[in-house]
């Protein structure tokens, strides 16, 4: 196991430095994109309606998905602010409580979509098996949310003490699982049920898990998890 205790966490600010730290923010950003399109395409050869709600369902995700940025831009500051002080047994406290304002909100946001969210819709939505396409979906849906924010947590954290380039493996291994379940759990195929509309809320929740623990698969071998004490 690589160990990288101790390193000196401050950065020297050059071209090639700030490259090689953004462009692995960038490709992270896209796959959020990538996952929309995907389901959008798999989803337009089921019909028109199946179409449109997915662009409901992907609004309202996307504004919860909004909430979890605005919290990770939040930690990368404070994290950053450690690191270039160069005090890393400080990082891990800041990611812990991030982790825990990060749940505490994934909750609320289940909650929402459980209990209040169905009562919006009842009353915005006039065609009734649209109304319940998009209820049963963001049901299954909000269940992400949770995933959501830790992988995004971990964004702010290997972004925060300059490690970017480990947001590659997770990215990867998100979107190809997305892309594997979407279709096969709309379709039917590689031996999984065919679930329709609802199997593209499931295939980005596994995508989304698969994602998280890949990282933090990363994140535990190179040592870091032991160099902040997560």
């Amino acid at each position: 196991m690589e160990s990288i205790a101790h390193k000196d966490l401050r950065l020297s600010l050059n071209n090639r430095q700030i490259l090689k730290l953004a462009m692995p923010i960038s490709l992270a950003l896209w796959v959020p994109q990538i996952n929309f399109i995907t389901n959008n395409i798999f989803l337009s050869r089921l019909g028109v309606k199946e179409l449109g709600a997915a662009g409901i369902t992907g609004v309202y995700y996307l504004i919860f998905a909004a909430i979890g940025f605005g919290l990770n831009n939040g930690l990368q500051a404070l994290i950053s602010r450690r690191a270039g002080e160069n005090r890393p047994q400080e990082i891990g406290k800041l990611f812990a409580q991030g982790i825990r304002i990060a749940l505490a909100i994934a909750l609320i946001g289940i909650l929402i979509t459980y209990f209040l969210a169905p009562s919006i819709y009842s009353k915005t939505l006039q065609e009734h098996d649209t109304r319940k396409m998009v209820i049963d979906f963001l049901k299954i849906r909000i269940w992400g949310l949770p995933f959501l924010y830790i992988y995004q947590m971990r964004n702010a954290l290997l972004v925060g003490t300059n490690q970017s380039k480990y947001l590659v493996a997770g990215t990867i291994a998100e979107t190809v699982s997305n892309v594997f379940f979407d279709y096969g759990l709309i379709y039917g195929h590689f031996g999984l049920p065919a679930m329709g509309f609802n199997g593209a809320a499931i295939a980005s929740i596994i995508a989304e898990c698969v994602g998280m623990f890949v990282v933090f698969a990363v994140i535990h071998f190179k040592g870091i998890s032991r160099q902040f004490s997560l």
